[in-house]
């Protein structure tokens, strides 16, 4: 469409429909400037991320849908986002939820969203299981098994990263170390060779209390004789991972993450699709280790029935675009999503604060299209 946008605008289309119309998200790219540049009597945009970063992305594919039905990006700017941002911490996800549903007002019948759980028969039932606990959210159930509390090494690292970073704040001089401090944190409650990134296959698994977590759901599934995917961002975690399940069940576990090939080359390297029919092919128990970004759309993978996010995304859309790999047209078998999480014996641990703002999003989602990612500053609450 880029390429030949100035054939295409040529034509008086009586139809245009968009698919995965989230890549028209930016107004500043050549292929949005060519899709909205189509001349048509009706135009769908169909998509399962209207918001994957800010509702810029909303106003930009409305805008290509109906121009002008909310006004110009700097009216829609004024209007949605100025609000939210000018609102204090404390008043944010509240503001978010007025302003959203103001926009779901203003936008009327030219919006329609379609929920699997309301709108699809012959889906199976999908059941979220998590080490924290949860209130008052339909399909979340606690699992004690998945809850695990960090000690030795790993706990001793997570407590020096806060007592380092405790020491600077008191002298003034913490500055942009919150962030770095942070980075540390996540590492750690993954595993602690991770913290200076050599990542070394070697290390014990069970330094983290996270992973035997995991491998003790892994063993659970497997005493079912079915299959699971692994979500982990960092790919020296994911190398790690492959290494310890061979070692520990036997199983060769693909990865598709960002460097997997999408189709075939020269170079003869295992692409998406082939690491997917290799991974359903085999009979009975398997495991797939796989991006939550790479993965996010385009795969169907509904020969798991189970999911296992054991690195989540910080973006609520992103992680349930993930679980959305098994649970989709085609599925037979229940679905099971395990997410595990790592609590500190005395303070909120990582895990535990990415979960409460990743549910405070996810609360939003009915009013604003989607609900948006936790930013690194929400995190850093974890030092207050």
């Amino acid at each position: 469409m880029r390429d030949y946008q100035f054939s295409l605008s040529r034509i008086d289309w009586g139809i245009v429909a968009f698919d995965e119309a989230q890549n028209i998200k930016n107004p500043n790219t050549l292929q949005t400037r060519a899709a909205k540049a189509l001349k048509a009597d009706f135009k769908l945009l169909a998509t399962g991320t209207p918001v994957e970063n800010s509702l810029t992305d909303f106003w930009c594919l409305m805008d290509t849908a109906q121009p002008g039905l909310l006004g110009t990006w700097a009216t829609f700017r004024d209007s949605y986002i100025t609000p939210i941002n000018q609102a204090s911490e404390d008043e944010q996800d509240q503001v978010r939820l007025e302003i959203g549903k103001k926009l779901r007002d203003d936008v009327g019948p030219f919006m329609l969203r379609r929920l699997k759980s309301e709108e699809l028969d012959g889906l199976p039932v999908k059941r979220i299981f998590t080490g924290v606990m949860i209130e008052n959210k339909d399909g979340w159930q606690f699992d004690p098994l998945l809850s695990s509390t960090m000690q030795g090494k790993q706990l001793s690292s997570y407590d020096n990263i806060l007592k380092d970073f405790y020491v600077l704040k008191e002298s003034g001089q913490a500055g942009s170390k919150a962030l770095t401090a942070l980075a540390q944190l996540r590492a750690i409650s993954l595993h602690p060779a991770l913290m200076n990134g050599d990542g070394n296959p070697v290390q014990n698994p069970h330094e983290s209390a996270k992973i035997t977590c995991v491998f003790n759901t892994i063993q659970a599934i497997k005493n079912r004789n079915e299959k699971v995917i692994i979500f982990a961002i960092t790919k020296k975690l994911q190398s790690m991972l492959k290494i310890w399940i061979q070692k520990q069940f036997g199983i060769d576990a693909g990865i598709i993450n960002g460097d997997t090939k999408a189709v075939s080359s020269s170079s003869g390297a295992e692409t998406r699709k082939g690491l997917i029919e290799k991974f359903e092919a085999k009979e009975g128990f398997n495991v797939i280790i796989m991006s939550p970004v790479a993965a996010g759309v385009g795969l169907t993978v509904v020969g798991a029935n189970n999911v296992i996010h054991l690195e989540r995304h910080w973006n609520p859309a992103k992680e349930a675009q993930a679980t959305d790999r098994v649970y989709r047209i085609g599925a037979t078998r229940d679905v099971n999503i395990y997410i595990p999480a790592l609590h500190h014996p005395e303070h909120i641990s990582f895990d535990v604060l990415l979960n409460k703002l990743l549910m405070n999003k996810i609360a939003v989602s009915d009013a604003v299209v989607t609900p948006q990612a936790v930013t690194e500053m929400e995190m850093t609450r974890i030092f207050e």
